[in-house]
């Protein structure tokens, strides 16, 4: 065997992504970003991606779509369908209108419409989006378990991942793969328009219900955030939110911008970023932060999934080879050009 030979072996056997890893992204998308995703496992991702992109990724990866169970932002794919007179209140933060989600209506769309359609675009999974928001209508709680028993019923082999939802969690753990715990540690505050690191009795709070997600059985992803430009939180968040990590045994953890517009990364990375071999699993965030982010001030929350664009950031049809298809292919060109010599 030549030494080409041997290059794209090992090439090969180091294209495939690593394990316990999850991102949430909403910006723009093309190879690049496709790329870029490949390293993690699970990913939450915009319903208006390409399929091109989206099926790349869930070859390897559980890829899921982004619904939303009580708001409609109006880009949503089937936000023309939902009638006005389902919309009961607005969240002005988001610029999203909260529709009445104990409606009959509401599980149709669901059901017949949103979630096929993400299907339908090569996601091997749905992301439950605001199901806190049977905290602010009590008598519609039973509605939303209903719902989220529904989409697993109707669709039994897809991965389900809910955001939050903790005061319903006992009655839809049986349903779900996944809980995304979003501002875990690290929250970005709409009223002083900064990130800020929870106070001792938010996170007390916090520690009780990963107790309980525990309890159930209900794997955690943590979603952490912080101003990615900010030099002094750079330094500080990760260490507090890796820190608060170790002691309640999550292993799983993303750290981005509450825009979701920048793919963020693994902050503890850097206490167990070295295989049992020494070579690098992952990237530091240390090193993606010089290396990928332009200073830019304090993120503004002002995107939604909105944002990811059909055909790639600048609109061009998309062209890529996913993974390690493109290894394989240049290891039979070396194969075919050897054997041409005999």
């Amino acid at each position: 065997m030549g030494p080409l030979l041997l290059i794209l072996l090992g090439m090969l056997s180091l294209s495939f992504p690593v394990s316990a890893s999850f991102a949430v992204y909403y910006g723009p998308f093309g190879p690049d970003e496709t790329a870029q995703l490949d390293k993690f496992n699970i990913l939450i991702l915009p319903p208006t991606i390409d399929p091109t992109y989206v099926s790349c990724l869930s070859a390897n990866h559980t890829v899921a779509g982004y619904v939303s169970l009580s708001t409609v932002g109006g880009w949503e794919p089937w936000a023309e369908d939902v009638p006005q007179w389902l919309f009961i209140d607005k969240n002005k933060n988001w610029n999203e209108e909260v529709v009445d989600f104990a409606s009959p209506e509401w599980e149709r769309i669901i059901l017949d419409e949103a979630v096929p359609y993400i299907l339908s675009r090569g996601f091997n999974g749905v992301f439950l989006d605001n199901l806190d928001y049977v905290d602010l209508y009590p008598s519609k709680r039973a509605a939303v378990v209903e719902l989220v028993k529904a989409i697993r019923e109707r669709y039994p082999n897809i991965t389900i991942i809910a955001n939050r939802g903790f005061s319903i969690a006992k009655e839809i753990a049986p349903y779900v793969d996944y809980v995304l715990f979003e501002d875990f540690v690290s929250y970005y505050n709409f009223t002083s328009g900064r990130y800020e690191i929870f106070g001792e009795n938010e996170l007390e709070w916090e520690f009780g219900h990963i107790e309980k997600l525990k309890g159930l059985n209900v794997s955690v992803l943590a979603l952490s955030y912080a101003n990615l430009s900010d030099e002094s939180q750079v330094e500080e968040f990760p260490a507090l939110i890796c820190e608060y990590a170790k002691e309640w045994r999550i292993k799983d953890v993303y750290l981005t911008d509450v825009a979701l517009q920048r793919i963020g990364v693994d902050p503890c990375v850097e206490a167990s970023n070295q295989s049992p071999a020494g070579t690098t699993t992952t990237t530091s965030y240390r090193e993606y932060n010089k290396d990928t982010l332009t200073p830019s001030g304090e993120s503004s929350p002002k995107s939604s999934p909105k944002e990811a664009t059909e055909n790639g950031e600048n609109g061009s049809e998309p062209r890529v080879i996913c993974g390690p298809a493109l290894i394989v292919t240049l290891l039979l060109l070396a194969l075919t050009s050897r054997w041409r010599r005999f």
